[in-house]
């Protein structure tokens, strides 16, 4: 009765079919700890005309680029190995910084972004005028208040500087949060994977083209090109 109850709760959370994708997982993981499950959806969020947040709010919090090497980086939850991973393409990171302290920071590519959690591409179509965002990582006691949209605010001056119409990403399906906020800020779901990821084998079910994969994690990875949706009107 209690695992009925608790498959109840992620039911109500996730839905049916990602509750059982995540029960799945836990599963496999008890006998082989080194295999995940994972469950993406592909977003794409229009860039506004405007910002998100009146003039007068969020002005405490400060938004800048951080580089290579910054040592605002040392108070987030990412080590040099993802760092290294993530420059060597074409991002740029800002940071959120309140009483001079970093509280959160957004990343965004502008070219065929390399996934680093399952094995692939996704490669942006049209590259001109649509963008990747990533990691959107706030520190727990910001989460409430205005630095989400103070990053986006900063994220989407740039964006609209570059000519870019949507920034698409990908997010779990086991995390319903991330999901309701880009939604409302207006993210359409256009796509979606599937996966099951080994120690040396990776296996990909994919709205996209390959819609299936299946290969070693030292072969060349699998490309999808991700798209806005069709009858939107690109700049």
């Amino acid at each position: 009765m209690q695992v009925m109850r608790k498959f109840r709760g992620l039911v109500s959370e996730f839905g049916f079919g990602n509750a059982v994708l995540y029960t799945m997982g836990l599963a496999l993981r008890r006998v082989c700890p080194r295999v995940f499950v994972y469950r993406y959806y592909i977003v794409a969020q229009p860039v506004p005309d405007r910002n998100l947040l009146p003039a007068r709010r969020g002005k405490s919090i400060i938004v800048r680029e951080l580089k290579p090497g910054d040592p605002a980086f040392l108070s987030l939850p990412l080590d040099e190995k993802v760092l290294t991973f993530r420059f060597a393409q074409n991002v740029v990171c800002l940071g959120a910084f309140q009483d001079n302290k970093v509280i959160g920071c957004l990343w965004m590519c502008f070219d065929a972004y390399e996934e680093d959690e399952i094995r692939c591409v996704f490669r942006l179509d049209p590259a001109s005028s649509t963008s990747w965002d990533f990691d959107v990582y706030l520190h727990p006691d910001a989460r409430i208040g205005f630095a989400f949209l103070r990053l986006w605010d900063e994220a989407n001056a740039i964006l609209r500087a570059r000519g870019t119409s949507w920034s698409l990403s990908r997010i779990s399906g086991f995390n319903p949060g991330s999901m309701a906020s880009h939604t409302r800020m207006g993210a359409t779901r256009v796509g979606g994977l599937v996966a099951l990821k080994g120690p040396r084998r990776q296996l990909v079910f994919s709205t996209y083209a390959p819609r299936f994969s299946f290969r070693r994690l030292d072969r060349p990875l699998p490309e999808y090109a991700v798209s806005p949706p069709r009858d939107a009107d690109i700049r």
